[in-house]
């Protein structure tokens, strides 16, 4: 009994000098005691060192979008005075980025966009604060995307993250008519009987231009129209419609073939002006709801293939 008990003393010594060392360890870091740094915390990062990038979409309209990137103050405890940072529109950040990531952005023209200023305050006890940005999609060629690298150049007193320094936003804009849709309707090929409607189905409408839009087939990834072949599913090679619409009626004006008119296989397309050929829009004129039109797949010069389709929009392209 006597035996067991040293031992027992033995190993509750060891056990509280080993718990006595760990309190008394100081290797762990103090995180209380990390200096302020300010940072554009928003975006992602493909970790390559060519920057943090975050998309930015727009639709064209001649009234300016507003936009914001974010501007933080990291730190264990909130700020006890008004910090003032500066930014600036950073090109050599976006060589870098479209070098390391094998893209080709335009950096946004100076006239197509408006800083209220230059600086931002982030007041006394606040982390973050909105960097506001008017961008000028007007002005911009809707077949290009752009970016808007803007960094921080001074941190107000406080240390410039190295990694969240600099924010690069890709900027693609989009019409009113730009967006995902369930298509239903009919199909009659003249040419070849067993080629058939392949209905319902998922079409993207895609920004061409201010006023045109393309037929985009989620399903085969590319610009086509899906159809059935026997019942077995394919797409017309090289034919895809490109519709021109008027800003005011909403009504489509004509189409042609995203391929060319005609392509290289001779297709091109037209409207059938038997339809109604126009999207109806939501109470404030900003969002389709449906859009019913008919158009024809021309082939070597002579009407084939007559659709006849309603679409209805589903949400937004991503």
């Amino acid at each position: 009994m006597k035996r067991r008990s040293i031992y027992s003393i033995i190993i509750a010594t060891v056990f509280m000098s080993s718990l006595n060392s760990c309190l008394k360890d100081t290797s762990q870091p103090d995180f209380t005691q990390n200096k302020p740094i300010i940072e554009l915390p928003i975006g992602s990062s493909a970790g390559n060192g060519g920057g943090n990038s975050i998309a930015a979409a727009f639709t064209i309209d001649e009234v300016p979008s507003e936009y914001f990137i974010y501007v933080n103050y990291a730190a264990p405890e909130a700020n006890d005075r008004d910090v003032v940072v500066t930014l600036a529109v950073d090109g050599a950040a976006l060589d870098k980025f479209n070098q390391v990531n094998e893209k080709s952005y335009t950096l946004i023209p100076e006239s197509s966009y408006t800083f209220s200023s230059n600086k931002v305050i982030i007041p006394a006890g606040q982390r973050k604060v909105k960097f506001p940005v008017k961008i000028n999609t007007i002005s911009l060629d809707p077949t290009k995307t752009y970016a808007l690298p803007i960094s921080i150049t001074d941190g107000g007193g406080f240390t410039v993250s190295g990694n969240f320094g600099t924010l690069v936003s890709v900027i693609s804009l989009k019409n009113k008519w730009d967006g995902v849709y369930t298509v239903s309707g009919t199909m009659l090929d003249q040419v070849n009987p067993l080629l058939t409607g392949d209905y319902p189905r998922t079409f993207h409408l895609v920004t061409q231009g201010p006023n045109t839009v393309a037929i985009y087939d989620a399903d085969n990834k590319s610009f086509a129209h899906g159809i059935l072949n026997d019942g077995g599913k394919t797409v017309y090679g090289s034919f895809s419609p490109v519709f021109t619409i008027d800003n005011e009626t909403n009504s489509v004006t004509s189409a042609v073939n995203y391929y060319g008119q005609p392509a290289e296989n001779t297709r091109a397309a037209r409207i059938d002006v038997t339809g109604e050929n126009k999207f109806t829009m939501s109470a404030d004129g900003k969002v389709p709801v449906t859009f019913k039109v008919k158009y024809i797949m021309i082939q070597n010069g002579t009407d084939r293939t007559f659709f006849n389709e309603t679409w209805t929009y589903k949400e937004a392209r991503k």
